[in-house]
């Protein structure tokens, strides 16, 4: 969280490269008249798929934090946890910044460490298993239709697959073993001792310990709340089906409507799960490549790039924008509970 300066160079330097891409390519005056041809009803209804994927996001952590650490305005904070979650998400490598901020911002309102982390392993690894399940329904539905129009597609599926199931195996194997989540938590403490950055390693060793302690009790939970939990899946699971549908009504807002709803929805399944292997924030470059190869089979040579600008104005960087709000404003949140 102190690296908010840096954040917000990444993020405008990204948007810089992105936005000349664009006017190098189509032109300012081209892309603007393209632009104003879109049916606006279907902008707005991508739109609003982008705010009821941010909504459900919020519902999943609330419904956990709920049973697990109930604090004042909880739905209210939840919708700040969320939103700073996907903010420093959108702008580090792998999205791998999104839970420390997240866990930071809820220990700062008073819910205990090892509880925060409890609540976000377990959101986490419900969010794993229904994107795992979506990409295996989609490989068996629609494989063979991608499969015949888009180069290297088996390669592309079958990594994307097993970085997915490589993570959500470590995740389990974390919160179920201890032992080993000990001594990796000890690793990087010696790690930033080295540094300078921690002084007393046995002081910071045994308030982990005692986190922990709580972190493992509550990473059981998942199995004892089989009805929350089967809420906060149904909620990850619509969360998903709006993010995926945002694609359609690009395409729609086009004036195309040769395509299923499914078989575009399918598509992005399979974009997300490509992006997935890019070691840049937000996927950058991979993401509009990604689009490219796999929404030109839609889209005609004079609108795909076109297509391209609005799904990435409306996937990425309205969520970055939404989100630095949040953070900008997150120091004066105290620990009220």
């Amino acid at each position: 969280m102190r690296n908010k300066l840096f954040n917000f160079v990444v993020v405008v330097a990204t948007f810089v490269i992105f936005l000349s891409f664009f006017l190098f390519t189509k032109g300012l005056k081209a892309l603007i008249a393209e632009l104003e041809t879109l049916h606006l009803a279907w902008i707005l209804a991508a739109a609003a798929l982008v705010l009821l994927f941010w909504f459900f996001e919020m519902l999943v952590l609330y419904t956990i934090a709920r049973k697990l650490h109930a604090i004042k305005n909880l739905l209210a904070k939840a919708v700040k946890f969320e939103m700073i979650g996907l903010f420093f998400g959108a702008v580090s490598p792998f999205s791998a910044g999104s839970n420390p901020a997240q866990l930071y911002a809820m220990t700062e309102n008073g819910i205990p460490a090892g509880i925060a982390g409890s609540i976000l392993m377990i959101k986490f690894i419900l969010h794993q298993s229904i994107n795992i399940a979506i990409l295996v329904a989609a490989v068996l539905f629609r494989f063979g239709y991608f499969n015949a129009r888009v180069d290297y597609f088996p390669y592309l599926c079958l990594l994307g697959l097993a970085i997915h199931v490589l993570i959500m195996a470590f995740a389990i194997l974390f919160a179920i073993n201890g032992k080993l989540t000990k001594r990796l938590l000890t690793s990087i403490l010696h790690a930033l001792h080295r540094v300078r950055l921690v002084k007393n390693t046995d002081a910071a060793l045994g308030k982990i310990e005692i986190e922990l302690a709580h972190f493992h009790e509550n990473a059981s939970f998942i199995t004892k709340h089989v009805k929350m939990c089967a809420y906060a899946s149904l909620f990850t699971l619509l969360q998903y089906a709006a993010f995926f549908s945002i694609p359609y009504c690009i395409y729609r807002s086009f004036g195309y409507h040769a395509a299923d709803l499914w078989t575009l929805m399918c598509a992005q399944i399979f974009l997300v799960n490509f992006m997935a292997i890019i070691p840049l924030p937000g996927a950058a470059g991979g993401a509009e490549g990604g689009f490219y190869l796999i929404y030109g089979m839609f889209f005609d040579a004079g609108t795909i790039i076109t297509a391209i600008f609005v799904w990435r104005v409306l996937t990425y960087y309205a969520t970055i924008a939404a989100g630095s709000i949040f953070t900008l404003i997150l120091p004066n949140a105290r620990k009220h509970h």
